[in-house]
Parts: structure tokens; C-alpha cells; sequence
């Protein structure tokens, strides 16, 4: 925080905020790319994942947080955006002991002017019972937005926006329920759409069923093995084809739509399954001998991308795809799985991890380098710090010298000032780190004096060659030895430390001392 003399706080540098209760997920901002969480109580953060910065806070409750033991107060748990980020659909519940649950659904649209989410309908009591889905339909820009939400009530609602006319005949646009559906009062466990929003898939316990979202009509049901849906999404792009679901009973299923049948199954107790939005890519998070493994794969082919078996401790509760901005291509087969997007997960002690590759590490790190703008940098002490003079330094020397071997890089004492610079203070190393480093970076290194020896030594190595030619190739020779000879010279004298006015005279009184009495002696 930086606080003024009046000990008022006028600015808050913070990273990702740990929330007491992660119930949304990991969610991305379509139109910021930012990653969306619990953060503060009742609030939802929004944080930077490129520059690693807290952007903002969203009131979602707009209530005072009571801190009371065993109190209970709202909390947000569901949180979805739209496919192009104009809408925020958030869900915040309150259940006292023994009692039904407090539930309201919010609206939130995004207005340009204030560049931030505003409150647009609230629905007081949406279901019966909690909410365990909640997905948008994808769908253009021109066509009516439609929100879906599954409940353990056993029913699915789709909700539209409309307009409506208020007293005074003004045209307002709100959202309101546009259909319900359920399946013989089983509880409705899970809800997703299809890529092209085309179709809807509802888990009802171990059931899932598919809906035409044109008419909401019932299309065909698939069962499975025993064991409620947990997780249930599509494929994407060539996979489209494909609906995938976990189950309570560690099951990984896969049907194919267009047989209406199940393609294959798998074993597997997987605690996430996260897809790709820009590939067909699919993550499974299993868990195992308290480690975590990971699983990498396409929905149609039957040999995993990726595996990595013991990937980090404890239990891994959420993940997400983030898109890159521009794609890229991985020479390792095994690294191909991350050309378009960079996957991102949560530990249950909260540590956001992600995939990275080396060629990322060091384009990073360049990139990172080149936010210092040195020829816009005023001339300041801290200016010097940054190594500018010894390079201006260092190309007037060679500029006089003519001796382009000698030529150093950039002191690194400017790489670690820049580090110091560019990497956020709330995950600075300690003082004594960045002391030693940087001390470390003002060290001169003895690459001039090598280069000076090998000078002299080619100087050597032709005088002893022109002893051996004749007369006359002495003496054509000789200009350019006599050149080479002062150019020597000349760089020889830049070496030497430069003395001041009384040192000089110094010197030159002592060399017309007598000191012959030191050889009687």
C-alpha cells in the first residue's frame, strides 16, 4: 500500500488475493483475458495473468461483511460469462442449519463508459434448492442471450433477456425464465452447451439427457455405469461430435453424438476435466498417493497427448485454458498441446501453477527486459545505474582505437537493475538476494585485458615476420607497421589511468630527483 502523511491510503499494489472459500472456479474474462475467482468476501477479483496484477474488485452481495464466528452470510458460488463478455451471470447463496437455502441470481452487463460490469437484473429465489450448473448458450452477437441453470430441485431453467415497458413506458431489458425442464424428479447435476449452441446436455444423477435449444425438445438420453455426472462438457472444433462426463463412481465416459452411443470409458478418478476452447484439447486432473497427475487428451483419439505423473502435491480443485495471443508452434510433440492455449490450475492451498516451455521462458524475459525504454529514461543517478555510460563509454573507446575485438557487451549490472525494476514488489526476493546480485553485476570482468595480451601478441608475431623479409619489403611494409605501432600505442595510453593535474606534476618532480646516491649504496 502507499500511504500519505495523513495516513490515508491512496494506492493498493497487490497480486492474486486467497479467498476463504474458491465455490466459482477458475474463470476467464473473454473480453480482458483476465482470470475471474472468489477473492474478497462477496466480491469477485479480477486479476491480470500477463502483468500479474490485481485489476479490480466486483461488489457482487453489495452487503457489509460481518466478521463473526459462525455466522453465515452470503457467498458468491457460481460465477459464467458469455461467450463475448457483455454479460456476468453470478449466483450467491446463504444456508442457515436446518433450513432451505437463501438463493438470488444476478445479471451483470458490462458498460463501456465506465469500463466495468453494472447490475442489471436480480432474481430473488431462482430454484427451490442450490444451483449446480450454469452456462450461457453461444451465440452472435445480433441473437438473444440465454442463460441455463440446473438445480438439485430437479428442474432446468432457461432464461432469456427481453424487453419490457415500466410505468412510465420506457423501455427496459431484463432477463426472465423462458422454460423449465426435468426428468422423472431426478436431480439435475450439471448443464452444458453444445460449440455451436445447437444443443443442450443435462446430467440427471447417473442420466444424461440432450435437448434441441431451439424447441427444447428431448432428443435422447444416455446412461453409464452407476454414479452421478460430476463433470459433463463437448468437444471442440473436429470434436464437436462428442459429449464427455465423469462420474461419482471414477469414471471417465465418452459418447458419440452422432451414433448415440457410447465411443469408450476409462477408469479413472478424475477431479477435474477441463477443455480446451481453442482446440481440441481435453485435461483430466486425477489423484493418486497424494500427488496429482495429469492427463492430456483428444476425445477422438484413444493415445493420451500428455501425461504427468506426479505433478505437484495435494489435490488440484480447478483449471482453466487460457487462449494465447498469438499461437505458436512447439517442435516437441509433446509440447503441441499448448500452441494455442496455456493451461492454469489451482492447488487446494491455493498456489496458481501453469505449463511453460523454455523458448516461453527466455521470449519472456526478453520481453519483460524491453519495458525499460532506455532512450526515454531522463538522465537521473538512478539513469546511471542502469549501465548507459559504460556503454557510451565503451563505444568511444572503439571508436579511437579502431580495435573492434575488444568491444564488451552491456555491464549486467543493467540486466539485474532491470529485473529489479520490472518484477513486482510483493514477490521480490529478500534484500540480501538483491544486494549480492546486484554487487555480483557491477564487477568488471577481465575480458580487456585479454584482449589487450592477444593485441600485443599479434604485434609480436609481425614484427617477427617483417624480420625475415628483405630490405625493400621492410621498407614498404614500414608505414603500416608504424601504424599498427601508434594505433598500439594509442590504445595502450587509453588503458592507462588517467592522472590528475598534481599528480602530473608530481611525477615529473620526482623524475628530476638525484638518485644516484641509491647505486653507491
Amino acid at each position: 500500500m502507499i500511504i500519505q502523511s495523513s495516513l490515508k491510503v491512496t494506492a493498493s499494489i497487490q497480486g492474486l488475493m486467497s479467498g476463504e472459500n474458491l465455490w466459482t472456479g477458475l474463470v476467464i474474462d473473454p473480453r480482458t483475458k483476465a482470470l475471474v475467482l472468489n477473492g474478497k468476501p462477496g466480491h469477485l477479483q479480477f486479476y491480470s495473468l500477463q502483468n500479474d496484477k490485481h485489476l479490480y474488485n466486483l461488489d457482487i452481495i453489495q452487503q457489509e461483511h460481518i466478521h463473526q464466528s459462525g455466522l453465515n452470510q452470503f457467498d458468491v458460488v457460481k460465477a459464467a460469462f458469455d461467450s463475448h463478455g457483455s454479460w456476468l451471470a453470478t449466483v450467491e447463496a446463504r444456508q442457515e442449519k436446518e433450513s432451505e437455502p437463501e438463493l438470488q441470481m444476478k445479471l451483470w452487463v458490462f458498460d463501456e463508459q465506465t469500463q466495468s460490469f453494472l447490475l442489471n437484473t436480480t432474481i430473488t429465489r431462482p430454484h427451490e434448492d442450490h444451483i449446480t450448473g450454469l452456462c450461457f448458450r453461444e451465440v452472435d452477437a445480433c441473437e438473444t442471450p440465454t442463460l441455463v441453470t440446473s438445480s438439485k430441485d430437479g428442474l432446468f431453467k432457461v432464461w432469456v433477456l427481453s424487453s419490457d415497458s415500466d410505468v412510465d413506458r420506457q423501455q427496459t431489458r431484463c432477463w426472465s425464465c423462458d422454460f423449465v425442464g426435468s426428468y422423472h424428479k431426478r436431480q439435475a447435476t450439471n448443464c452444458c452447451f453444445s460449440e455451436d449452441g445447437s444443443i443442450l446436455a443435462v446430467s440427471f444423477e447417473e442420466i444424461v439427457t440432450i435437448w434441441d435449444s431451439e424447441a427444447w425438445d428431448l432428443k435422447c438420453t444416455f446412461c453409464q455405469p452407476p454414479g452421478n455426472i460430476r463433470d459433463l462438457c463437448f468437444g471442440r472444433l473436429s470434436c464437436s461430435k462428442y459429449l464427455l462426463g465423469t462420474t461419482s463412481n471414477f469414471f471417465l465416459c465418452c459418447w458419440n453424438l452422432l451414433t448415440c452411443a457410447l465411443e469408450w470409458s476409462a477408469r479413472l478418478k478424475v477431479d477435474v476435466l477441463q477443455v480446451d476452447t481453442c482446440s481440441e484439447n481435453v485435461a483430466a486432473f486425477s489423484h493418486q498417493s497424494g500427488f496429482s497427475n495429469l492427463i492430456v487428451f483428444k476425445p477422438s483419439e484413444p493415445r493420451p497427448l500428455y501425461i504427468k505423473k506426479e505433478l505437484c502435491q495435494g489435490r488440484v480443485c480447478c483449471a482453466v485454458f487460457v487462449p494465447k495471443d498469438v499461437p505458436e508452434a512447439m517442435a516437441s510433440e509433446s509440447h503441441q498441446w499448448m500452441n494455442r492455449s496455456r493451461l492454469y490450475f489451482l492447488r487446494e492451498t491455493q498456489d496458481l501453477l501453469t505449463f511453460t516451455t523454455q523458448s516461453e521462458e527466455d521470449r519472456l524475459a526478453l520481453s519483460s527486459k524491453q519495458l525499460v525504454i532506455e532512450e526515454n529514461v531522463p538522465m537521473t543517478p538512478f539513469y546511471l545505474l542502469l549501465g548507459k555510460h559504460r556503454q557510451l563509454q565503451q563505444e568511444r573507446l572503439d571508436a579511437e582505437t579502431g580495435n573492434v575485438a575488444v568491444q564488451s557487451q552491456l555491464p549486467k549490472g543493467s540486466v539485474a537493475i532491470r529485473e529489479l525494476l520490472i518484477t513486482p514488489a510483493h514477490v521480490l526476493p529478500s534484500a540480501s538476494v538483491l544486494c549480492t546480485m546486484f554487487v555480483n553485476s557491477l564487477l568488471i570482468g577481465k575480458a580487456g585485458k585479454g584482449s589487450e595480451m592477444e593485441a600485443t601478441e599479434d604485434v609480436e608475431m609481425e614484427s617477427e615476420d617483417d624480420s625475415v623479409d628483405d630490405d625493400s619489403d621492410k621498407e614498404a611494409e614500414s608505414p603500416k607497421r608504424q601504424e599498427k605501432e601508434s594505433k598500439s600505442a594509442c590504445f595502450a595510453e587509453d588503458l592507462l589511468p588517467k592522472l590528475s593535474k598534481y599528480e602530473e606534476k608530481e611525477l615529473k618532480r620526482i623524475r628530476k630527483l638525484d638518485f644516484s646516491w641509491v647505486s653507491s649504496c
